[in-house]
């Protein structure tokens, strides 16, 4: 991820049983729990876009098609 994007995007993983990650991350932990999503969830920009698996090259498009929204040029 960071040979392809540099500082422009980067993956994170928080352990959701970690009571630091529970209370930093309320908000889309409890959408996560509300839309009876599957974990691993991946999320991006706080919104939960993969839920039951962790598909590197379908986070990459993600990654990359986030990336052209911003900065179509």
């Amino acid at each position: 991820m960071e040979r392809r994007y540099g500082d422009d995007a980067q993956i994170v993983y928080h352990d959701v049983e970690s009571d630091e990650v529970k209370a930093e991350h309320t908000k889309v932990l409890a959408e996560i729990g509300n839309n009876g999503l599957l974990f691993p969830v991946t999320v991006m920009d706080g919104v939960p876009i993969y839920d039951g698996a962790v598909s590197y090259p379908a986070i990459m498009r993600a990654v990359n098609n986030k990336l052209l929204e911003r900065d179509p040029a």
